[in-house]
């Protein structure tokens, strides 16, 4: 089991900035949340202290080994009150991720929120995933499911698809998570979860499991209430839309005290399984 803050810490080694990729977060390889979690990070130390992350744009080129990074970060625009800044991670002088993300040091502006939180029970009164599923004999989860926990705010049985098609509504509480006042580490929390839970989502309006994969070519998040000391994250994701060899969707992630915390989504690419 890994912890958020240690693997995705952004060295400073000689004026370039490093960091780690760490096998305690793999799926398919390096998990794509976590690999943009580090670049959005990464921003962050380049960008003004009293900035926050406003949005997270990235590609993944292709798939990063767990070793060691070497990140490029460059502002490409420093307004008064926004910073727009460019990042990649290299390995072996290959770009595998590249992202754009803006930040601000804006807080006075309107105030609206009509999109609603689900109807959903609270963490407190739902039993998580290892309760309700209990790992049977010779199954083995990727290693990134040991950093969250998960409480599924729907659920219709093992193997039974939701009746309301490709959705997941459920509350995260990363494990071993604790408060921090750095904005883009505790955003990261939310970003993870966006990139993630889009396939998981499809898989769930499926009546049986998918033979082919489905890895992600972007993501985007828009970063609207930093959770603070929120340790459960709802998150409301949605993989409706299949056509022309992809797969989008989208995800709302919500507080446990009904703020809206980030919103974002992404497309995955149809890979047919190889033959043998």
């Amino acid at each position: 089991m890994g912890a958020l803050a240690d693997d995705t810490a952004i060295r400073d080694e000689g004026g370039r900035l490093a960091a780690t990729l760490s096998r305690d977060w793999e799926i398919w390889g390096p998990n794509g949340g976590y690999v943009s979690a580090i670049a959005l990070r990464a921003a962050g130390k380049i960008a003004p202290p009293d900035h926050q992350p406003a949005t997270f744009s990235g590609q993944y080129l292709s798939v990063g080994q767990f070793a060691d990074v070497e990140i490029e970060a460059e502002a490409v625009r420093k307004g008064r009150n926004a910073w727009c800044i460019n990042v990649a991670l290299v390995q072996s002088g290959k770009r595998f991720l590249q992202a754009q993300v803006w930040t601000t040091n804006k807080s006075e502006g309107p105030s609206k929120l009509e999109r609603k939180m689900p109807d959903v029970k609270l963490p407190g009164a739902l039993k998580s995933w290892a309760e309700l599923e209990p790992l049977q004999k010779d199954e083995k989860p990727f290693s990134f499911w040991d950093n969250i926990e998960g409480k599924p705010a729907r659920y219709f049985g093992r193997g039974k698809p939701d009746p309301l098609g490709s959705i997941l509504q459920g509350w995260h509480r990363y494990i071993g998570f604790a408060t921090t006042a750095d904005p883009f580490l505790d955003f990261s929390r939310a970003l993870i979860l966006i990139d993630t839970l889009q396939w998981p989502a499809f898989n769930h309006g499926l009546a049986e499991f998918p033979s082919y994969i489905a890895p992600s070519l972007d993501v985007t998040a828009w970063f609207h209430s930093a959770p603070g000391a929120a340790q459960w994250l709802l998150a409301d994701a949605h993989a409706d839309t299949a056509m022309g060899g992809l797969i989008h969707g989208g995800a709302d992630i919500w507080s446990e005290d009904g703020r809206l915390v980030a919103s974002g989504g992404s497309n995955m690419l149809h890979v047919a399984p190889r033959a043998v």
